[in-house]
């Protein structure tokens, strides 16, 4: 009998301390979180890394510890642009209005400043309707956007700040900072530039933080058909996320998350010989977006967005963990 119950108190001690094949700790706070929310990406064309290689190869989206997928959808419409959809992930609500009265919600860098976290936006190809920014005009905005650092890949404004990813970086939360690198051409710095320098100035005697690179060059690329040029701007997000991988690597306080919005299928080529014939054709047709968008998570907390559920519930997915001192906010209601 004695020896039935020491089998069972071994068996009791074992924990598994793996996901997805990898080593992983469980249920850890995650004091430093980079959020990654790209326009129009799918699973699917991560095919645009892998088969356009000499040799099969995994990216870093492929390493990521866990994926999963969120619902896109709100309380007042099927397939939300991805102005809405971000929206819905950074505050936890479901009743996104697409106008002023959205600056009422509290966004998760609101909740975070209690706990002396920084927070920093980089936001790149975000037109009037998508970018964060389109709120500032709004009565009652400051709140929405207190201590709130923000660097725009898009055409400096003459009056704005200005910064250089060659330079020192500037910590201005009181105004937006413009890539002096950008023209109504496009940029002449990438995102994996702007990401590696920004995020060191971030975290530069600052134990937490979260910083959220919003991309909406990729989307357009993909609905426009200009597969080309979606591959370029996927593989220079992907060296950004690979830098932030090797954050979370070497951090186990580090959560590594990607949300997309607007996630748009593309009907790739049947065969393997007709691959390198896919970037100069317009054939195949982006079509209309899906109803989920992928969720990719490495690092602490990543054991959280395994699964399927509404892309407001990844708000709380970020903050709740079990039974855990921190960032705990279950008490967030969806609809207000």
């Amino acid at each position: 009998m004695k020896y039935i119950f020491f089998l069972f108190f071994l068996a009791s001690c074992a924990q598994v301390s793996s996901l997805n094949l990898q080593k992983h700790e469980f249920g850890i706070l995650p004091t430093k979180i980079i959020w990654f929310q790209v326009d129009g990406l799918d699973e699917e064309q991560l095919a645009l890394l892998r088969f356009n290689q000499p040799a099969e190869r995994r990216s870093s989206f492929e390493d990521s510890l866990c994926m999963g997928n969120s619902w896109a959808y709100n309380l007042y419409q099927v397939r939300p642009n991805s102005f809405d959809s971000f929206l819905a992930q950074m505050t936890g609500k479901k009743n996104i209005k697409n106008s002023c009265e959205d600056v009422e919600l509290k966004p998760i860098w609101s909740y975070l400043r209690s706990s002396e976290y920084r927070t920093g936006i980089l936001e790149s190809g975000a037109d009037s309707k998508n970018s964060l920014l389109k709120l500032q005009s709004c009565e009652g905005s400051q709140k929405f956007y207190n201590d709130l650092y923000f660097w725009s890949m898009s055409t400096p404004v003459a009056s704005k700040p200005q910064f250089h990813y060659s330079e020192e970086i500037p910590l201005n939360s009181k105004d937006v900072v413009y890539d002096r690198a950008c023209n109504q051409t496009g940029c002449y710095s990438t995102i994996s530039e702007n990401f590696r320098e920004i995020g060191a100035r971030i975290a530069k005697g600052h134990n937490r933080y979260l910083f959220i690179v919003r991309d909406f060059s990729y989307g357009k690329a993909i609905r426009s058909k200009n597969y080309k040029e979606a591959r370029n701007i996927l593989v220079d997000l992907e060296r950004a996320f690979h830098e932030a991988m090797k954050i979370s690597n070497d951090s186990f306080e580090t959560l590594v998350l990607l949300t997309t919005a607007n996630s748009t299928f593309v009907q790739f080529p049947e065969q393997g010989r007709d691959w390198y014939q896919f970037e100069k054709v317009s054939e195949k047709q982006a079509q209309r977006s899906k109803l989920t968008n992928l969720v990719l998570a490495s690092g602490a907390r990543s054991e959280n967005f395994c699964g399927l559920y509404e892309e407001a519930q990844l708000f709380e997915r970020i903050l709740s963990g079990p039974k855990q001192q921190g960032l705990e906010f279950k008490f967030i209601n969806p609809f207000n």
